[in-house]
């Protein structure tokens, strides 16, 4: 549980902390370490009362900060979104800007950099293609991860520990015909990923869209982001990402290695 003192001042004046506010954000950072968590786990280790808490959470629900879940509450993706404006996010996006351009120039189709976050894959930078037709408007996109190929990169470092448990909790959600929602399926092909340094998605995601991304790595080897080329099935066929996957490879490589000689750790 975090403690907060008031020791800020404006031209010498001091001002009362919100009490509100406080609760408030005690409990954010409190759901922040334990996610999913219960009210009643929330009420106990915070001290609270329990109508003081149910009212937090609803308002915290209510306003897009947390959301409820099977096992309880978790952080919403609005935090992530908020948070991605600081410059922690700046860190990997400058060290792998240069290498999608690069990457872009090759094969001519989106280049994505992503992160897992909870059970939704995030693309935090986007290098468009030169075709004047593309995909999405200028938005934060997220993709549920069974059904993309960055969420297999994402999840392939995982231990079988781990990777079971994560998928016990995991609801599959179905985006298309090709989505795979077989969980004993999306754990093979997440260990292929692995073995293999690239995944696949086809038409999985959308009707009319393939993509295919490698993994970059921290120095301790595990997977802390995606690169992932994607584009229309029309034009990035099967054939097309066959020709994708080596420069794609080779850009994830050249990304992981400025990483560790930057030294610049990654926490998300």
């Amino acid at each position: 549980m975090s403690h907060y003192t008031n020791t800020s001042s404006n031209n010498d004046t001091s001002y009362p902390l919100a009490t509100t506010v406080m609760k408030a954000l005690t409990l954010l950072e409190f759901v922040a370490h334990h996610q999913p968590v219960q009210p009643a786990v929330i009420t106990r280790e915070l001290k609270l009362t329990r109508a003081n808490v149910h009212r937090l959470l609803a308002t915290l629900v209510r306003t897009g900060y947390l959301e409820k879940v099977q096992n309880g509450y978790q952080l919403s993706l609005k935090l992530f979104q908020l948070g991605s404006t600081v410059p922690i996010k700046e860190q990997l996006r400058e060290l792998a800007r240069e290498q999608m351009h690069v990457l872009e120039r090759l094969v001519r189709e989106n280049v994505y950099l992503t992160v897992l976050y909870n059970d939704q894959v995030i693309a935090i930078e986007e290098v468009k293609s030169v075709h004047t037709v593309v995909l999405n408007p200028d938005i934060v996109y997220t993709y549920p991860v069974n059904t993309c190929a960055s969420g297999k990169i994402l999840l392939s470092s995982y231990t079988d520990e781990n990777l079971d448990a994560y998928l016990d909790s995991l609801e599959m959600v179905k985006r298309t015909e090709f989505t795979i929602i077989d969980k004993n399926e999306f754990r093979r092909q997440i260990r292929k990923a692995g073995d293999q340094c690239y995944a696949l998605e086809l038409l999985e995601h959308g009707d009319h869209l393939n993509s295919v991304a490698s993994p970059i790595r921290d120095r301790n080897g595990d997977v802390i982001a995606a690169i992932g080329v994607s584009g229309p099935s029309m034009r990035l066929t099967e054939e097309k990402i066959q020709e994708c996957i080596e420069p794609l490879k080779t850009s994830a490589a050249l990304i992981t290695e400025k990483m560790i000689q930057n030294n610049k750790p990654l926490n998300w």
